[in-house]
């Protein structure tokens, strides 16, 4: 027994040395084989071979970077699915990191367990090729064509599936940041699976969903997703939005459930926002809502109920829906039935972009009591029934109310195959507040079952727009040639309803009416005809405070739009046109082809001005160019433009270019030209320049040429017209002009003109719209003539002037003005605003001492005759300031002269010994030249009183003393004239002189108003008339005594006609002269030889006088006296005036003294007749010059 035992230990013993043997072997061999695979992985074979095995599995490529071992997980690095051919972009599906970590054992024995898969950084992007086909398709028709396995595939298990910071796009837009959990995941249902999942969209907001989920054949699902806070905004800016706006601060929140359980899904949620902000026609204000929405879906039934779904938009709308659709996959039967309680218009604002809303805004509220819809998806609607009601109702657009009050109700209903609406639209009278008011419009629409317009229809439409009624019909039938028909009239309405609208273009209408009437006829907006006709009558009223007003004006439009072009043609007249004062009229024809618009026969007319032209053709830029090049035209033919004197014929110009426009640059490429055949002026030609541009993107750079009043002209410009605020750079020159053709410029009634000569002119500078007109210029003139009332005035004048203008200020640097040799007066200063009524500035003149024979020669034909035909001699020296202020134009200065001295033979005129000074003040705007403070009386009364003030009269302000001044026969002794001027008035206060041992004193002023006005008053004291009478040899000893008087007189303008005053002067004894008449005399007065015992010897008289007044130039003696009385009270001498001798011409009387001296023949010791010599009965007749 113990043999046995012994033995069986052995063979046991043996045996489990074998087993250790062999476990021994088996461990090395599996450490073997996970070093064999260690090593196996870390060479990129695996991963090649990996790849090659899944591409030729797929039919696609398929790669890894790299496979690796960590424990009991294996680890597949850079796994990406690649994009078939003719896809470009990120791959179809991608991943940094997958790891798969199996239950090794379970796998071994063919059972599907992991404990763990991993995807790290996974992506899976589907895009669209240009053919249309998505990058998957190619993919998704393998797999569905690969024949089902025989045998159903062992359950697969996974505890965890997990995705971290996935991604999902479509087209480029999607989710990131997912992040899902799978617990328990089983692909034969077995049992549920716990989801939890949370990501990014790509605008950010998070997401998180949750709940469990089963597959297989009794597929459940009951999960929730949830967003507990949304950013609209960048919902906005993802969905890429027209008008993100309403959104910018807009939040909202999300949650949804989904329960699918035994074929049935069931689905509940609601969406809730606030701060979404509406545009509406009286503002904007912020709204919140929400939607909570409850149905099912059973697979079974294929049908889909909507149990309730409301929408709230609080202080919007309330909407409510409900229904079913049978056959969701087939036949899609739908029947809904919606209900609104209010809504506010303005959610259109929003809802739809400005571009489709014509940059309209909406407003009013609409209620749906109840709406009906039946039908399927391949009838369309089948049934319809409901009514919808509009309550105050608006449009606005561009600031303005187009209509308001709009209310209406339509009625919904059923018609055959269509869906007819009709109802009726109106709109109260507004008084103004909205362009269209008092609307009534009733109509009738058709739809067919897919809610296209059939018909339409409105009869006897009515409205007032911009106050003017208007009345008509609508109609639209897609089953005529032209659907679309319209027709307008607008029966006679009166202007001034329209001053809201025309208040926008500062214009306002007193009176006048407007009619006119418009058909329209086409497809649709793209293909259509319109007539139209427009007249008004009697229009007037002001475009701000400027009167304007047309007697009668037409305009006619035919208009045809038809396969993308647009043509249109009329004329307008315009007749009695008037503008601030101005009359005028215009008329032309038109024609529109696109972008090309021809206006003919243009004739317009405005004051003095006239514009005519044969033809203008033009091209504008396409609408709505967003950039590149848009071709531009302009083209004048048969030009003529008349302003007054000055006229432009044979005008004629061109542009031709393109306007380009890119990166936000705009600029004109091209050349113009402009020409006129001849420029004329009061009827001669005195040019033809022309005008010569070119464009480019550095600008534009015009050249000027050709001739003008007879030089030669020439100009440059440069200039950037679509850069704000630039200037244009200029110079011009003008040589060789004819000073003659320049009188053409001047006013027909200008007195003083030139008449030969040659000018120069050159000009250079810049002018920019804010700075304004900056330029400096020099001007000379050489060898000029200049008449005088037709009569040569100036010869071999020269000129030169330099200076500059800025800033609205004009500057003279230096001129100079030298009417012949030796003779120049020169001027500078400064003159704001100097051509408006506002200028304000001052101009200063001096002339250096100069030799009064200078000055005569040079101005010889401007001299009267007595100083033409005289000697002259002495020097003048003068100097002017002239003022420019509030109006005024003030000349102030003196002038001085020494040692002057004029001689005249001829004219019997000597005045000798000048010397003094001058002062000169005088207003040319002759707005507010002074009155001389002093105001004396001079009369005969006052006599004594004002020969005694003037007598003591102290001399003030400056003096100038003659020493000798003879005219004829008559000579004064020294003479001073006391001279003061200031604020536009020039006084003599005094004048003191003396005549025939008398003496004179005077006052007298000049002042220019109008016309220069003047006055001078005159005392005469102690003249004696012997010595009178001894001056002139033909009345020698006719009479003496002393005379005393007072001569006035005063006159507006130049020469005698306008001059008025009176004489009165009276005899007396004094300073041992008596009052006696010659005999001589007194036979001349009678006009016969008296002989007696009265005759004598000289006759005493005891009262004399001379009364006479000057009138138009003409002095008119009304008294002259010689009276005596004797003892006894008897007048033994009584000579008075006789009537038909009474009148002189003023110059008629200077030619009589200054011929006195040869005319006559002496009173006294003139020798007897001899006898037999023939003598006249009587003697000559008394002339009163005489």
């Amino acid at each position: 027994m113990s043999d046995e035992n012994g033995s069986n230990f052995i063979i046991f013993e043996e045996r489990g040395k074998i087993l250790a043997f062999i476990a021994a072997g088996l461990l090395a061999f599996c450490l073997l084989l996970f070093i064999l695979l260690e090593i196996y992985l870390a060479t990129p074979l695996p991963a090649r071979q990996l790849s090659r095995f899944v591409t030729s599995s797929l039919k696609q490529d398929f790669t890894v970077q790299r496979i690796r071992l960590s424990g009991n997980t294996l680890i597949l690095k850079g796994v990406r699915l690649h994009n078939p051919k003719g896809f470009s972009g990120s791959d179809l599906a991608a991943a940094d990191a997958v790891a798969v970590k199996p239950q090794w054992l379970d796998l071994l024995r063919g059972r599907q367990r992991f404990d763990l898969i991993s995807i790290d950084r996974g992506s899976i992007n589907l895009l669209k090729n240009n053919s249309g086909a998505w990058n998957f398709s190619e993919l998704q028709a393998r797999l569905a064509a690969r024949k089902p396995p025989e045998r159903p595939a062992p359950e697969t298990v996974i505890g965890n599936l997990l995705v971290q910071n996935g991604s999902f796009s479509v087209q480029g837009q999607g989710v990131q940041g997912i992040n899902l959990r799978l617990y328990n995941l089983t692909s034969g249902g077995s049992r549920s699976a716990q989801v939890e999942l949370a990501f990014e969209d790509a605008a950010r907001n998070r997401y998180q969903l949750q709940g469990t989920a089963r597959p297989g054949a009794e597929a459940a699902v009951d999960l929730t997703l949830s967003a507990p806070i949304l950013s609209l905004q960048r919902g906005a800016a993802l969905l890429r939005l027209k008008n993100p706006q309403p959104l910018e601060k807009a939040r909202g929140s999300l949650a949804v459930n989904a329960v699918l359980a035994k074929g049935e899904l069931r689905s509940s949620g609601s969406f809730r926002f606030n701060n979404v902000i509406l545009p509406a026609v009286d503002g904007s204000y912020p709204v919140a809502g929400s939607l909570q929405f409850n149905g099912y879906y059973s697979v079974a039934e294929d049908r889909a109920d909507l149990t309730e779904a409301t929408l709230d938009i609080e202080n919007v709308a309330k909407l409510h829906a409900e229904g079913d659709l049978t056959g969701v996959t087939k036949e899609r039967q739908f029947a809904l039935l919606f209900a609104v309680d209010q809504v506010d218009l303005a959610l259109l604002n929003v809802l739809l972009a400005e571009e489709a809303r014509r940059g309209l805004l909406f407003g009013g509220k609409v209620r749906c009591e109840s709406l009906r819809l039946e039908g399927s998806g391949a009838k369309g609607v089948e049934s319809a029934a409901g009514v919808l009601t509009l309550q105050e109702g608006s449009v606005a657009g561009k600031g303005e109310r187009l209509v308001a009050g709009l209310s209406g109700r339509i009625g919904v209903s059923r018609k055959g195959d269509a869906v007819a609406a009709s109802g009726r639209l109106s709109a109260p009278q507004d008084a103004g507040k909205a362009i269209v008011d008092a609307l009534k419009l009733p109509f009738d629409l058709t739809l067919s079952s897919k809610l296209k317009p059939v018909r339409a229809g409105s009869s006897g439409l009515s409205a007032r727009v911009f106050g003017i009624p208007i009345g008509g019909d609508l109609s639209y039938d897609i089953g005529r040639a032209e659907p679309l028909a319209v027709s307008l009239k607008v029966p006679e309405a009166k202007l001034v309803s329209l001053n809201p609208f025309l208040k926008r273009y500062d214009l306002q209408a007193s009176t006048g009416t407007a009619s006119g009437a418009v058909t329209l006829a086409g497809k649709n907006g793209q293909e259509l005809k319109v007539s139209g006709r427009l007249q008004i009558s009697g229009f007037a009223g002001k475009r701000g405070a400027d009167p304007v007003g047309i007697k009668d004006g037409t305009a006619t439009a035919e208009l045809l739009r038809r396969g993308g072009h647009q043509q249109a043609s009329g004329d307008v007249r315009l007749a009695g046109l008037k503008f601030n004062g101005k009359g005028g009229d215009a008329r032309f024809a038109y024609r529109i082809l696109d972008e090309k618009v021809i206006l003919e026969g243009v004739q317009a007319g405005l004051g003095a001005t006239r514009l005519t032209a044969t033809r203008l053709n033009s091209q504008l830029p396409p609408k709505g160019g967003a950039g590149g090049r848009a071709p531009l035209f302009l083209e004048l033919e048969g030009g003529a433009l008349r302003q007054g004197d000055l006229g432009l014929s044979g005008l004629s110009g061109r542009f031709q270019g393109s306007l380009v426009t890119a990166g936000g640059e705009k600029w004109l490429e091209g050349t113009a030209a402009l020409s006129s055949n001849s420029v004329t002026m009061q009827g001669s030609g005195i040019g033809a320049p022309v005008l010569q541009t070119t464009f480019s993107k550095a600008g534009g750079r015009a050249e000027l040429g050709g001739k003008l009043l007879g030089g030669r002209l020439d100009g440059q410009a440069t200039f950037r017209p679509f850069v704000p605020g630039s200037a244009v750079n200029f110079q011009a020159s003008l040589q060789g002009a004819a000073a003659g053709q320049a009188a053409r410029f001047l006013p027909k009634s200008a007195a003083v003109r030139p008449t030969r000569g040659e000018l120069d002119l050159r000009v250079n500078g810049a002018y920019a719209e804010k700075a304004g007109l900056g330029c400096r210029f020099d001007a000379k003139g050489r060898d000029l003539a200049v008449s005088r009332n037709g009569k040569s005035a100036l010869s071999g004048a020269s000129l030169f002037l330099s200076g500059s203008y800025a800033a609205g200020t004009l500057s003279i640097g230096e001129g100079l003005f030298s009417p012949g040799k030796g003779v120049a007066l020169r001027a500078r200063g400064e003159v704001a605003a100097p051509f408006t009524a506002k200028r304000r500035g001052t101009v200063s003149f001096s002339l250096p001492e100069t030799p009064l024979e200078s000055v005569v020669d040079a101005t010889i034909n401007l001299m009267p005759p007595a100083v033409q035909e005289a000697t002259v001699q002495g020097t003048v020296a003068a100097n002017a300031k002239l003022e420019l202020r509030q109006g005024r134009q003030l000349l102030e200065g003196s002038i001085d002269v020494r040692g002057g001295k004029v001689e005249s033979a001829p004219q019997k005129l000597a005045v000798t010994d000048i010397n003094g000074r001058i002062p000169v003040s005088l207003d040319l705007s002759g707005k507010s030249a002074e009155q001389p403070k002093d105001a004396r009386e001079f009369s005969r009364v006052n006599y004594p009183r004002v020969l005694e003030q003037l007598s003591s009269l102290p001399a003030t302000g400056d003096t100038m003393r003659v020493g000798k001044i003879a005219f004829g026969t008559l000579e004064v002794g020294k003479t001073a004239f006391h001279l003061r001027a200031s604020k536009g008035l020039m006084e003599i206060a005094p004048l003191r002189t003396t005549l025939y041992d008398g003496t004179i004193l005077g006052t007298g002023y000049v002042a220019m108003r109008d016309k220069a006005t003047y006055r001078a008053d005159l005392l005469v004291s102690g003249l004696s008339l012997k010595k009178l009478c001894r001056s002139i040899p033909g009345v020698q000893g006719y009479i003496s005594g002393r005379v005393d008087g007072v001569i006035s007189f005063r006159g507006v303008g130049g020469g005698v006609t306008g001059m008025t005053g009176f004489v009165d002067l009276w005899a007396r004894e004094g300073a041992g002269e008596k009052m006696l008449v010659s005999k001589e005399f007194l036979q001349r007065l009678a006009k016969q030889k008296l002989s007696g015992f009265f005759l004598s010897s000289d006759r005493p008289y005891d009262k004399a006088e001379i009364k006479a007044t000057l009138q138009e130039g003409d002095l008119t003696f009304n008294t002259l006296k010689i009276i005596n009385t004797n003892l006894f009270g008897v007048k033994d001498l009584n000579v008075n005036i006789a009537p038909t001798q009474n009148r002189i011409g003023l110059t008629h009387l200077m030619e009589s003294i200054k011929e006195a001296a040869v005319r006559g023949t002496p009173a006294t010791g003139e020798p007897e007749p001899k006898k037999g010599t023939a003598k006249p009965a009587t003697a000559p007749e008394f002339k009163w010059e005489e």
